[in-house]
């Protein structure tokens, strides 16, 4: 009787290891998803600075006009991150 009793302690041990260990992973899968949605926000953005760099370049002339606009998308995309 004692080791029957044991065992269902165990067992139940067991099952609620097994549930917390499958929260865990659901959560661990949420956020997965989540950073995957965010990286591909950034990279969406990263990709409309890149352009603007690359239309500012073509519209102004003068190294100094390129540089201030690359200087300011390359904060923009860090602070991004």
């Amino acid at each position: 009787m004692a080791d029957q009793a044991l065992q269902l302690e165990k067992m139940a041990a067991l099952e609620k290891s097994s549930r917390e260990q499958s929260e865990k992973v659901r959560l661990l899968e949420a956020r997965v998803e989540a950073l995957e949605q965010d990286n591909s926000a950034l990279k969406d953005k990263a990709s409309k600075l890149e352009e603007r760099v690359k239309t500012a370049a073509k519209e102004k002339k003068g190294f100094s006009s390129f540089f201030c606009v690359l200087i300011f998308s390359c904060v923009l995309i860090f602070s991004l991150l």
